[in-house]
């Protein structure tokens, strides 16, 4: 398969197969369970590929046919190859277990596995097309994480980076009230009063707007660039408090409110995201290595 002549002849040959394949009626049960190719000898047949291709077309119903069928064939080969990689390793699954963990998933999205599967087989799909995908994608998890868990080692400063990531790319309601110079005391004491009384930004604009010692500037969907250094650096360390410490800047006594507070995952939250980075990474490479080494025959 890595001569590109080959390959491209190839191809055509499996695209041809895929218009006949589209075109059988499934009242034919000989055709539908037609072995149209071996993976590693793990056979697909006619009926595998017209359920997952037409279960693609209705996911992306503007996809021309062609696109579609590679799609499908690339889906059903490397679900083979997953799951003859785990059987290697001795790993199992649960099919109950599977679909209860998809009822589940479907329950938070408003349906339920009845529902979903009632939906497939009114499409002419057999629902057996996504229990085997979910198989696959559950034995290539245990796969992944026997193989390579313990390479994915994280630091705390990749986790501080990733917080870093986080605040600088998401955006804050700011509001900075500034108190006009008349004594540095004063001035202190005045945004120490506004500090202690603070209930809400909006409470702030009110009761402050026709104040002569205060002026009152609101930044609304702002980043951390769009701000000063001084108060991109508190922000960045305080994402997740209302008021940040009083401020000298330019001899004005100044107070920023952010009036939008983040929390951020813990490091432990953050640990397993980037592990799962990591994995995802390690699980790409390891498809590719293994559908290099598989034997891929295609049935006319």
């Amino acid at each position: 398969m890595n001569n590109p002549q080959l390959k491209s002849i190839t191809w055509f040959c499996v695209f041809v197969l895929v218009i006949s394949i589209l075109s059988i009626s499934q009242t034919n049960s000989e055709a539908i369970s037609k072995i149209i190719a071996l993976v590693n000898g793990k056979p697909i047949t006619q009926s595998d590929f017209q359920n997952r291709a037409k279960f693609l077309q209705g996911n992306n119903p503007d996809t021309d046919n062609e696109i579609i069928s590679n799609l499908t064939f690339d889906e059903l080969i490397n679900e083979a190859i997953k799951i003859s990689a785990a059987e290697e390793l001795g790993l199992t699954y649960s099919e109950d277990i599977i679909l209860n963990d998809f009822d589940i998933q479907l329950k938070t999205q408003g349906t339920n596995l009845e529902e979903y599967m009632n939906f497939l087989k009114s499409n002419s799909i057999n629902p057996q097309t996504i229990i085997n995908q979910r198989i696959a994608s559950t034995l290539w998890s245990q796969y992944i994480l026997r193989k390579y868990r313990r390479l994915a080692e994280i630091t705390n400063e990749e986790i501080n980076l990733y917080k870093k990531e986080l605040i600088t790319n998401d955006t804050f309601d700011i509001q900075i009230l500034t108190i006009k110079q008349s004594s540095y005391t004063e001035d202190y004491n005045i945004a120490e009063k506004i500090i202690n009384n603070f209930e809400s930004c909006a409470k702030n604009l009110s009761q402050y707007r026709e104040d002569e010692n205060i002026s009152i500037e609101n930044k609304f969907s702002t980043n951390l660039s769009d701000l000063p250094d001084i108060f991109a650096t508190l922000l960045e360390y305080k994402h997740n408090q209302f008021i940040m410490p009083i401020q000298n800047i330019n001899n004005k006594i100044t107070v920023m409110i952010n009036c939008t507070p983040k929390k951020l995952q813990s490091d432990f939250e953050i640990e397993n995201i980037l592990v799962t980075r990591q994995l995802e990474f390690f699980a790409e490479k390891e498809l590719r290595n293994l559908r290099q080494d598989s034997i891929i025959e295609f049935k006319s």
